[in-house]
């Protein structure tokens, strides 16, 4: 028999955790303690146990109450891949669970990152991520790479490119300006400074921050996330003055060294939509397989703007943003983009 209930000691919460072969990072309860830290959502998360009171189960779900990207319950805000958990029994009943206990006055639909076999949910696939087997080791890796991406890492290391793992705050504060310019070139909101703040403070060791420097002058930075054998390249910012150095390539490669030193396993270069064709062209040419990423709702998927990249109207709001002066355009994402979880 399988029951259904909302609290689970963390220490029990992690050792089923570690026992579990499709758990990630997202699936923590350090995950949960950053999100209610930085956002104000509100956790619905659920656990299955046994007739003995092991748990069996976890169907994580943040309340999300946006006009822009609709009120819904996430499985989670923020992650690329993040479902429920267990056994088939228990995912079943802890779907089951939801659905007959859903308020739908104050929600229209829930929002699950990854499939679920249920026959009420409807799956859509909108996103790939692309994942490099590490196993292979360092010099099959470099063989497999397009020869762009070899020259792009040859030319930044032959420029004096040097690549440095940090995790000082000072160093964030320096990745989270090169992300401001980022974001506001590509017309999107920024990640709010304490977005960077609370990952670092509240996911400690699964957080590392590598920067790019060239000349005394940081050029680029990428967050990586570990969790069990894989590396999730997390977040990426660059200065465009210096894009010719190749910052991105550098990065990428010096963590995956890291990585294969330290014996992980995968590394996953994260979640890029098919209408993105510069990322996903980027993603494809380090030697990656291709994961397509399926997205379970009830009762339906609705088109919100922020799920609509080729409409007029989320065309016409990059273009705004990009021409926003950087001051308003960090208050402006400070208090957006929470909408985006």
């Amino acid at each position: 028999m399988v029951e259904i209930v909302r609290h689970i000691p963390d220490k029990e919460w992690k050792r089923f955790l570690e026992g579990c072969n499709d758990a990630n990072l997202f699936h923590t309860p350090e995950w949960k303690t950053f999100l209610e830290k930085t956002f104000d959502y509100k956790p619905h998360y659920l656990f299955a146990t046994d007739d003995s009171g092991q748990m069996t189960g976890i169907l994580p779900l943040f309340q999300v109450k946006s006009k822009l990207t609709g009120n819904r319950l996430c499985s989670v805000p923020f992650s690329h891949i993040c479902g429920p958990i267990g056994d088939a029994n228990a995912v079943y009943a802890l779907l089951e669970y939801e659905l007959h206990s859903l308020d739908t006055s104050g929600m229209n639909f829930i929002e699950i990152r990854d499939g679920v076999n249920h026959d009420k949910f409807e799956s859509q696939n909108s996103f790939s991520t692309y994942i490099l087997d590490l196993t292979v080791g360092l010099d099959t890796i470099r063989v497999n790479l397009a020869s762009n991406v070899r020259r792009g890492i040859g030319k930044s290391q032959k420029s004096g490119v040097q690549v440095f793992a940090t995790r000082n705050v000072e160093d964030l504060k320096l990745f989270y300006e090169l992300n401001c310019i980022t974001k506001r070139n590509i017309g999107v909101p920024a990640h709010p400074w304490n977005f960077f703040r609370n990952l670092f403070e509240y996911l400690e060791d699964y957080e590392q921050l590598f920067l790019a420097k060239y000349n005394g002058e940081i050029i680029g930075g990428g967050i990586r996330e570990y969790y069990k054998s894989t590396v999730l390249a997390g977040y990426a910012a660059s200065n465009p003055v210096y894009a010719k150095y190749n910052p991105f390539n550098a990065i990428n490669w010096a963590s995956i060294e890291d990585a294969c030193r330290r014996g992980y396993k995968s590394y996953d270069f994260g979640r890029v939509s098919y209408d993105n064709e510069g990322l996903e062209f980027f993603k494809k040419r380090w030697g990656a397989v291709e994961k397509k990423l399926l997205y379970s709702y009830f009762p339906r998927n609705p088109v919100t703007l922020s799920g609509n990249r080729t409409c007029l109207k989320y065309k016409l709001a990059t273009r705004v943003i990009q021409k926003i002066p950087m001051p308003l355009y960090k208050t402006f994402s400070d208090r957006i983009f929470w909408h985006f979880g």
